[in-house]
């Protein structure tokens, strides 16, 4: 390979704990500030999975769809990228994807990085689409309000491999209709956890399937550090023990 598959992008730090379902190998969860470098980690770990696995799907927890669709110079970028090279690819993702981290999601499923796409969100959700990928491959879209709805699609989808990625704000209400703002608030720490309760049904499902975890801080959206750092305690005291990124972490 060109680059360091252990290379780390600034502003980002990852983890490498046992498998959750304990019969699979290690595998890695990652921290990142904003929010489209989970692409870089995406990239390396379906790298790692080979072909002919196909692309995990990926589900998502954001306050926003994140679903911007990459233009034509976009596709361009992407179609020049050279997906063995880390250093390259950490670049492209500060230099090149959008700065308003909303266009990772598709600018990965058009490299077939991901499967099929579950959103969680609190936005006005769009109803469910595809997008094809650069081979003309059909990825489907499928954004819900609830894990219940979630949770009813995932267990009939048939997949055998998931990216969990999850955006702090997910856990911030706010009257903004592009979230954040002067006004959020945090979801309480007790309603957070119950969502991420590692023996809740979703996740048993998932912990059979994990290929990798991705943890967007995203400060802006949750009101600033404080309530950013705040939600990393309380997410990371909900799935881990010792916590995330204390080199010694694992599941709950």
């Amino acid at each position: 390979m060109n680059g360091d598959e252990y290379i780390r992008p600034p502003g980002t730090y990852y983890d490498i704990l046992p498998h959750p379902s304990g019969t699979k190998r290690a595998m890695e969860i990652a921290v990142v500030q904003d929010h489209r470098f989970a692409f870089f980690y995406w990239l390396k770990w379906r790298n790692r999975l080979g072909l002919p696995v196909p692309s995990p799907a990926l589900i998502s927890f954001d306050w926003h769809e994140d679903l911007a669709a990459p233009c034509e110079i976009e596709c361009d970028e992407l179609n020049a990228l050279d997906t063995n090279d880390y250093r390259s690819i950490a670049f492209f993702c500060w230099d090149k994807l959008n700065p308003l981290n909303d266009g990772h999601i598709l600018s990965a499923a058009y490299l077939d990085l991901i499967g099929d796409i579950y959103v969680v969100c609190k936005q006005d959700r769009s109803a469910s689409s595809h997008f094809n990928d650069v081979n003309g491959k059909a990825h489907a879209i499928c954004c819900y309000h609830s894990v219940d709805e979630l949770l009813t699609e995932v267990r009939q989808s048939g997949n055998a491999n998931v990216f969990f990625d999850i955006d702090l704000d997910y856990f911030t209400e706010s009257p903004d209709p592009h979230g954040g703002g002067e006004h959020v608030r945090l979801v309480p720490d007790d309603d957070i956890k119950a969502i991420l309760n590692p023996a809740s049904s979703l996740f048993i499902w998932m912990f059979e399937r994990l290929s990798g975890m991705t943890v967007a801080t995203e400060p802006k959206f949750c009101g600033g550090l404080v309530n950013s750092n705040h939600l990393v305690s309380v997410v990371s005291d909900a799935l881990f023990h010792p916590p995330l990124l204390s080199h010694r972490s694992g599941w709950k």
